[in-house]
């Protein structure tokens, strides 16, 4: 039975963001700028990509999942900073269906992973979005997205992913959304309350 493991890994966002903060410091460094551009090009610069590296180089050098789909169920690795909280494991008695989708945030794209109970049960993840944010990604029922975890940290290998679900557990259905990819609807719009 082939099961699905994803591990923690800086993405290009994190690593263009990176060699900006890099770069960032490097021109407060060498180029000739009055003393205060020059403080907040070296501390901002500096500061962005040791956050990055502190957050996610403990996960990545340990080796622990970041997602996990195997013959007992859907292991999320959670995210920094919050990994403890955001961490969980569903089994599959508990998991009707699975929806991928995705959010446009202005320039990033999110791929979300959402669960839904069966029979009209709770969703077995506890949410992480606030109700407010769940209301604007109007193109995935707002119980779905209220039981779903952000691919952060990691690359979704979505043909992998479906596999691994089919071979452990074949009544569950994966629903693709994927190409969507729906821009976020601002809050208050009619229709989303």
């Amino acid at each position: 039975m082939s099961s699905y493991l994803a591990r923690y890994r800086l993405g290009p966002i994190t690593q263009a963001v990176m060699a900006l903060g890099v770069l960032a410091a490097a021109a407060g460094a060498l180029l000739d700028l009055p003393e205060d551009p020059t403080i907040v090009l070296v501390a901002g610069g500096l500061t962005l990509p040791l956050t990055l590296l502190a957050l996610y180089g403990p996960l990545i050098l340990s080796g622990r999942p970041a997602l996990r789909v195997d013959e007992t169920g859907i292991l999320f690795g959670g995210r920094p900073p919050i990994q403890g909280r955001t961490t969980a494991f569903v089994p599959w008695s508990e998991i009707a269906e699975i929806y991928l989708f995705r959010v446009d945030h202005l320039v990033v794209r999110t791929t979300y992973i959402g669960l839904k109970g069966h029979d009209g049960r709770p969703a077995p993840l506890r949410p992480v979005l606030p109700e407010s944010v769940a209301r604007t990604f109007w193109h995935v029922p707002r119980d779905v997205v209220l039981a779903s975890r952000p691919t952060y940290g990691y690359r979704l290998d979505k043909a992998a992913f479906v596999a691994a679900v089919a071979a452990h557990a074949e009544d569950t259905m994966v629903i693709d959304l994927t190409a969507v990819a729906a821009a976020q609807a601002p809050a208050g719009l009619p229709g989303l309350d």
